[in-house]
């Protein structure tokens, strides 16, 4: 019994803490037609003056797409760090570190989760301003 209780409290610690680059945008229909990437203005430092930024990512439309989902690799230490799924052509990608240079690209998938196209990848590194950055599919 104990152990029930404590794997309860810790499926309920972990569901409550759910990231925010996981959260997930509404359905909408959106048209972007280059894959590029522009600067804005806006930054945040934590409290430990590592510094982060937020960028939004736009998405091709994809005839037939229930939702894209996107895939941030970490280029410059090797590894993938962050996926999520978005029910519109649009989702922030949020807690890039400045200076690390990341690669990003996504999927459109249907209802039945087949893979209906795929982008291609664009590489933007962490800076400080936001970033906008458009995927077309293949």
């Amino acid at each position: 019994m104990k152990k029930f209780v404590t794997a309860l409290a810790t499926l309920a610690l972990l569901t409550t803490a759910t990231p925010t680059f996981a959260q997930e945008g509404q359905k909408a229909n959106e048209s972007t037609s280059n894959t590029q990437s522009k600067s804005l203005s806006n930054s945040s430092t934590t409290s430990n003056d590592e510094e982060f930024q937020d960028i939004e990512v736009r998405f091709g439309y994809v005839s037939g797409a229930d939702r894209y989902k996107w895939v941030r690799y970490n280029v410059t230490d090797g590894y993938e760090d962050a996926s999520g799924t978005s029910y519109s052509t649009s989702s922030k990608i949020y807690s890039l570190r400045v200076g690390k240079l990341y690669r990003i690209h996504a999927y459109a998938v249907d209802q039945n989760n087949n893979v209906l196209a795929v982008s291609n990848p664009v590489e933007v590194r962490g800076e400080r301003g936001e970033t906008v950055i458009f995927l077309n599919f293949r």
